[in-house]
Parts: structure tokens; sequence; C-alpha cells
């Protein structure tokens, strides 16, 4: 019974280790390797992996007194987060709650912010909110439970990422090889783990976590990557789908018949990078992801587009207008015949048009796009 004991208090012990770290990226060890038949969850694509841990960058929620403290939780919590208005869902040790019971709890004055001097031990982890580095990842798969980081050494932690995850094969952080990367893997090392997005032009990766601060969008560099002991993983249950919509070879058709139009899409669930630069605008660089579109006219028309998202969260895309989707080697759109930041008229005679909703420098986020006439 001792021995059990002292084995549970090693995990317990290892467990709180990773609240202290799990905010930071520090030099870890290289992980197991899993099984490539375990799964735990239905299966998903890659779209649907972005476009959850999306919805957590993007909460809107106030903090309060009541959230630096809790209500309960005796007097033993303090927040390290300030007052005011947020986005991103906080971070908690060791949470996963969804969206919708995090913002209830917020409302209901649950703390939410845990930093990385937390013990449970202390207060109960019931009277705070949030979610883990883990805890996002295990949401963005659309996991039936929580998943830990990797422990080979505690087979009795059961819910490991390495038991329903593979190591991706022939990627090499130091040496920047990464084309074989996909939207909705993971980046994992002994403290903390990560979602990749895409990797930006100028060699970085776009990745969505969970950190001290919160949940949030941003970059890293695969010299950092590398730094830290990073490996990349892969969930074994994505449902690859080979000709996604939204590209060169498959634009999404919009057919005037059917005007007005209007589509909700988001440009950070990566599709396409094949274009940065547009004839109209030639020293204008969209180096970001784009969403692609076939408008097919049928008679004369004066075409309006409209481009509605949210500035003030460095949600950058713009609107084009092509006439061909020719471009040279260098990314850059031959056939472009308007441009417009959140709107654009244009009087179209009958045939086949191109309309690319690109990102600004590495600024993809949500949009809605109305066409009509």
């Amino acid at each position: 019974m001792q021995l059990y004991l002292k084995k549970m208090n090693k995990v317990k012990t290892l467990l709180w280790l990773v609240s202290i770290f799990c905010s930071f990226q520090v030099p870890g060890i290289a992980q197991s390797k899993g099984n490539d038949s375990m799964v735990d969850g239905p299966k998903i694509t890659r779209s649907e992996i972005i476009l959850t841990a999306h919805k957590f960058t993007r909460i809107h929620w106030r903090m309060k007194k009541a959230n630096q403290t809790s209500k309960f939780c005796n007097g033993n919590f303090k927040s390290e987060y300030s007052l005011g208005p947020r986005i991103g869902m906080g971070y908690m040790w060791g949470g996963w709650d969804d969206i919708d019971e995090f913002m209830d709890k917020i409302i209901s004055g649950h703390g939410t912010g845990t930093g990385v001097n937390v013990s449970y031990e202390e207060y109960s982890k019931d009277c705070v909110t949030g979610i883990s580095c883990t805890g996002l990842v295990s949401r963005a798969w659309h996991l039936n439970k929580k998943y830990t980081l990797n422990y080979p050494d505690y087979p009795e932690i059961k819910e490991q990422f390495y038991r329903i995850t593979y190591d991706i094969a022939n990627v090499d952080f130091s040496s920047k090889k990464t084309d074989l990367l996909k939207k909705g893997d993971a980046f994992i090392n002994k403290w903390h783990i990560i979602l990749f997005v895409y990797e930006t032009r100028d060699g970085a990766a776009m990745i969505m976590d969970s950190r001290r601060s919160g949940v949030g969008f941003r970059k890293m560099s695969w010299w950092e990557l590398a730094k830290d002991n990073y490996k990349a993983i892969r969930y074994n249950n994505i449902n690859e789908i080979n000709n996604p919509l939204g590209t060169i070879n498959n634009p999404i058709p919009i057919d005037s018949d059917n005007f007005p139009v209007k589509q909700s899409n988001n440009t950070r669930d990566f599709v396409s990078m094949e274009f940065d630069r547009y004839s109209i605008n030639p020293n204008f660089n969209e180096q970001g992801p784009e969403v692609i579109y076939e408008l097919q006219l049928k008679s004369r028309s004066d075409i309006d587009i409209i481009l509605n998202e949210v500035d003030k969260e460095s949600i950058d895309n713009n609107i084009y207008l092509l006439k061909s989707l020719k471009r040279n080697n260098e990314y850059y759109a031959i056939d472009c015949i308007a441009r417009g930041d959140v709107s654009l008229s244009k009087v179209l005679d009958p045939g086949t048009y191109y309309i690319i909703i690109d990102s600004g420098k590495d600024k993809p986020g949500e949009y809605e796009l109305i066409i009509k006439k």
C-alpha cells in the first residue's frame, strides 16, 4: 500500500510540474511512438479540427472582480488576469470546459487564469473554469475524453496522446523539413502541445494553443520549436479530404441565378496559398491563405461584393476579382481586374470570373461574403 501511495504521489507531482510549464515552451524529451490503430472519438476532418479550435480563440468575454478570486474558492484563488474585455478562452490547468460551460461559469463568478503555481489541494478545480493546452487539442480533435501529455513510465494514466497518435516521419524543425505537415497536426514536447495551422511564406508556423495568457492564434519559428524539442504528431482518426473546395483546382461555385449569395467562411481554415500579389496592386502583400470562388454570369450584370469581418481582432481579408487564375512563378495573379478592402462594385459581361478572399500578411480569419446585383 505504501509503495502504491508513493507512486501515486509521483504522478501527482509530475502533473503539478506540467502546470508550471504548460504555458511555456521549454526543452523536453522525445516521446514514444503511438499505436496507429487506437482512436478515441469520431472520425474528423482537418477543417473541423481548425474551425473547432478557432472558436476557442474567438470567445469575447469580460474579466470581472468575481473572476479574479472566484465566488466559490473560499478566498484561496487569485487570477493573474486583469479586469476588462478579453478575447480567447481563459487558461485553466487540466481544464477542458467547452465554450458554453466557460461562458456560463464566468457569468456565475467562477475564476479563470490559474497561472503556473496552481495546486488543487488548496482549492477545488470546480471553482475555476477554462481550458489547458491538452484540453484544447482534445476538443479540437473531438475526443471523447481529455488526453494528457506523454508519460510512458506511468501506464496508469490511460489517456496519453501517444496512445492515439503517431510521429510524422521525415519532419525536422531544425533543418526546416516541414513539407509533410498538414493543418490539424500537433507539436508536442514534455511540457506543452499546440495545433499546427499553416506555414507562412517567410518560413514560420502559425499555431493555436492554450497557454498562461489563454487561447490564441500566433506565430512560432521552426528554430524555437526545434530548440524546445517539439516533435510533430498526427491523430489516428483524421478523415483526409484530397480535393477541398476553395482552391485553384476546385473553386467554390457561385451561380448568378441564385443571387443574392451569402456565405460564411474562414481563411484560417487554410486550403490554398497560391496567390500573394495581384496585378491590380502588385506592391500589396497578401501572403496569407485565401479562398477561391468561381462566378458564372449569364448576362451583363452590375455586381456588388461585400466582405464583413472584425478588424479589431487583427483579421485582414481582402477581395480580389479576376478574369482567370493565371499566375507567374512568384504567386502573382496576372488577370486581376478589381480589388476591395470591404466591398467592390463592377459591371461585368457574361462569362466566368473568380473571386478570391485573401488574407493580409498572415492575418487570416472568419468572414461573411455577400454577392448581389
